[in-house]
Formats: C-alpha cells, sequence, structure tokens
C-alpha cells in the first residue's frame, strides 16, 4: 500500500512538531510518521529560554505549556566542593520585558504534550502513530519511506521528507556524508528531589572537577529536577537505565556543601549517554533533510537543545513557505538561516563544559571571576542567545 503526500516528517518529538506547526501556520500541510502510539513522560526536565519561548508564543502553545511550567527567579553559578555561590543572576521584570518572552523550567513531557495537542488539533497536520521508519529510498521525482507498526508493513511517497527523528536518526542513512553520533565519554544522570530554601524556584549550575551538576525546579517550586555530568560511557540508547554509579557517587561525595543532594535516594538516579553531532556536516540531500539532534545533537552544557529544535522546526516553516515550488532553495534558506546560529550555540556549549569542569588553579581562577562579575554583565554576553529572533 502506498499514499502520496507532500511533506512527510519523521518523528514527532520536539523538532517535529514544531516543525509540522510552523508549515502549518503558513498553510502547508505535512504528515509526522512516528514510532509511539501514545506520548509518554520519556525525557527528563528542560530549561525553556527566552529565544524558544518567543517562537511557541507565535504558535499558539506558550499558554498551555505555563499552565506546567515554573518561572525561575534566577540563574545561580557555584562551586560544589565548596557549596559557594558565586554568582546569583535574578530574573527581573526588566529583564524579561527586555527578551520580550518568558524563561521556564518544565519536564520535557510538559513541553512535549502542549506540541503535541496543538498537533493533533490542526487539520493541516496528519500524525501516523505507531509506525517506525525503516529505509528512505529516493529518486528526482519523490522519496519513498518503508514504515513497519505492530500489524505489518506499509510505504509512504512524499516529495519531502523532513528527518526530525532524533539523535539515533533513520532518516539521516539517505544523506551521503552526514554526520553520525559520537559518544562524548560523558553520561547525563537524573533524581528529583525536594529544594531547599535556598534552592527553591532557582536554577543553579555547580561546577565541579571533571563533572557539574544543574539543579532546577520543574514541576513547583519547591521540587528540583537535579542533573549530573559524569564521566562514562553507556551504549543503550534510552533515558532511563541504569549504570555504574562509582563516578557519580564521587561527584557527590566532592558536593558535600551541596545540601539538596543529600535528600535524593540513591537507587532513584537514572541516566543516558551523552553523544553529538557535528552540525558541519551536510544536512539534505535530494530531497531528504535533517532538522534537530538529527542534524546538530548537541550536550546540554548550555541548556539549549530544546531551543534549537525549535527553532529549526520554525526555521522549516520560514524556507518552505518562501520557497514553495523550489525544493533545493528551501534547503538552502533553511541552512543559512540555522548554521551560523547552530555553530555558535555549539561553541557555547564547548566553552561552558570546558569552565564548569577546570580543577585545580584553573577552578580557583573561574571563581575568582565569576564572584567578580555582575549580574547584568553576565546576561548582556548572553543577549545574542536569549534575544535571539529569526530572520522571516
Amino acid at each position: 500500500m502506498s499514499d502520496r503526500v507532500h511533506i512527510v516528517i519523521a518523528g514527532a518529538g520536539i523538532a517535529g512538531l514544531t516543525a509540522a506547526l510552523a508549515l502549518a501556520r503558513r498553510g502547508i500541510d505535512s504528515t509526522i510518521v512516528e514510532d509511539f502510539r501514545e506520548p509518554s513522560e520519556v525525557g527528563a526536565g528542560l530549561q525553556i529560554a527566552p529565544n524558544a519561548s518567543r517562537i511557541l508564543r507565535d504558535l499558539g502553545v506558550l499558554d498551555a505549556l505555563a499552565e506546567k511550567a515554573v518561572s525561575p527567579t534566577a540563574i545561580r553559578l557555584g562551586d560544589a566542593p565548596s557549596g559557594r555561590i558565586l554568582l546569583d543572576i535574578a530574573i527581573t521584570p526588566e529583564w524579561l520585558e527586555k527578551m520580550g518572552a518568558p524563561y521556564l523550567t518544565a519536564h520535557r513531557a510538559n513541553l512535549h504534550a502542549a506540541l503535541y495537542n496543538a498537533a493533533t488539533a490542526d487539520p493541516a497536520i496528519d500524525i501516523i502513530a505507531g509506525h517506525r521508519v525503516t529505509d528512505v529510498r529516493q529518486d528526482d521525482g519523490s522519496v519513498t519511506i518503508g514504515l513497519k507498526s505492530d500489524t505489518g508493513t506499509r510505504e509512504i511517497i512524499s516529495d519531502i521528507l523532513i528527518g526530525a527523528d532524533g539523535i539515533w536518526s533513520r532518516t539521516r542513512s539517505a544523506i551521503p556524508g552526514a554526520a553520525e553520533p559520537k559518544p562524548s565519554g560523558r553520561i547525563a544522570w537524573r533524581a528529583i528531589g525536594p529544594a531547599s530554601t535556598a534552592s527553591a524556584n532557582k536554577v543553579t549550575a555547580w561546577m565541579a572537577p571533571d563533572s557539574h551538576l544543574v539543579t532546577y525546579p520543574v514541576r513547583n517550586s519547591e521540587t528540583l529536577n537535579i542533573v549530573a555530568i559524569t564521566h562514562g560511557r553507556l551504549e543503550a540508547h534510552d533515558w532511563s537505565h541504569k549504570a555504574d554509579q562509582e563516578q557519580l557517587a564521587k561527584l557527590i561525595e566532592s558536593a558535600k556543601g551541596i545540601t539538596d543532594l543529600g535528600t535524593v535516594d540513591k537507587a532513584s538516579w537514572t541516566t543516558w549517554p551523552l553523544n553529538a553531532v557535528s552540525p558541519s556536516a551536510p544536512w539534505h540531500k535530494g530531497r531528504v533533510m535533517l532538522i534537530g539532534d538529527a542534524a546538530h545533537g548537541m550536550e546540554p552544557f548550555a541548556a539549549q537543545g530544546a531551543a534549537m529544535a525549535i527553532e529549526d522546526g520554525y526555521a522549516v516553516g520560514i524556507a518552505f513557505s518562501r520557497h514553495p515550488d523550489d525544493l533545493e532553495e528551501a534547503f538552502l534558506h533553511f541552512r543559512s538561516l540555522r548554521l551560523g546560529r547552530v555553530l555558535r550555540v555549539a561553541r557555547r556549549t564547548e566553552f561552558n563544559r570546558w569552565t564548569y569542569h577546570q580543577s585545580g588553579a584553573g577552578r580557583l581562577a573561574r571563581n575568582m571571576f565569576f564572584s567578580m562579575r555582575s549580574p547584568e554583565a553576565f546576561f548582556g554576553d548572553l543577549d545574542w542567545l536569549y534575544g535571539y529572533t529569526m530572520p522571516e
């Protein structure tokens, strides 16, 4: 059985759903293919900075998300071994007014639900759930997507395939030279715990030698999402399996000054491997294009993974509405909108990792620098990141 459609999006994650909504906003239909039958609470907490919330508002989903999200009152940088806060930056009404959009924290499932519910309610978007992409074949006139479900196989013939199927993308195989995910040698750990009076409703990055922790609210002001980054390797591709806790135990032992960690049950930690996809490799070929983590997956050191997926999805709507009859120009326009931006965020991600994980004399110099830094200077350095508005 074969059906012909205009645009197929592989993956109903954050990038794919945002792309479908951005296309629909500009009068372009799309069909999303997704492995899951129903959304689930997979993933961890995430930060939704103004560059992302601005787009969500434009797509009409921000209000639904805000009902389940938290508006933190401050961003803090701390030294984990000493438990000392080096820089405390209030998220003021004046800064939010300057940004023109809110700074939120939420569970990934709540962001996904807001996007998914909006997509299912939009008549321009069709979602084929419970089907996974098995193969992609293309020629000059079309791209054929092989699908498999619990009940059998089928094919869809499309004019365009957008691969938004994550860092382990199956769509990527259709693009010669596309970058494959590479393990970073680091893993991320996640747990939920109660906030102390000092940490309630705040985003705090605790820096430590060769590792770090981030805490922030996701359910309410008194509950913390705790993410730890340590050295280690994992082979599985899921979000929740267990791993050797030796490196995590070492980090927690070194961070005795962080009282929030003392309330977390050791058995409650879950983990996932950190991988990265080079943004410099090709993102498209013929009638197939990659977006989000499939194109440029990043480690979480700038807390911009979800934001980059949202920006990518929005750029899809701009590019294909500008060039509805010229596929190559649409792909090139998308890349022109995104490549420089993604590369700059990738550089900031690597800079943050280098800064957070300093040890010895480097740690002392870093701590002195941040303790002398003003909140205004910190935010000023990030105006390009948080204040970004995509050119139409």
